[in-house]
């Protein structure tokens, strides 16, 4: 990190993390109440510390390889329930 940087500067709210993974912050409520994501409460406000988000990330990725049970990578299928190939 970098002098001028501030530990803050890596702290997201909803919206910024909302932004950064490209889910909806009300994904991300939902995630926060079973305690899926890492999170911090700062007095009643929620943040999320991008380096604990990126080691999260990395280890559902990590997960989703020993996981793999797909024959190839076309065969993809979402929460919709639908297959995007």
């Amino acid at each position: 990190m970098k002098e001028t940087e501030t530990a803050a500067d890596d702290v997201m709210s909803y919206k910024g993390l909302s932004a950064y993974l490209k889910l909806s912050q009300s994904s991300l409520r939902h995630k926060v109440m079973s305690n899926s994501i890492p999170f911090l409460k700062i007095d009643d406000a929620v943040r999320f510390s991008k380096k604990k988000i990126d080691e999260w990330l990395d280890e559902l990725h990590q997960k989703n390889k020993k996981n793999k049970t797909f024959e190839n990578k076309t065969d993809l299928f979402f929460t919709d329930g639908v297959n995007h190939q």
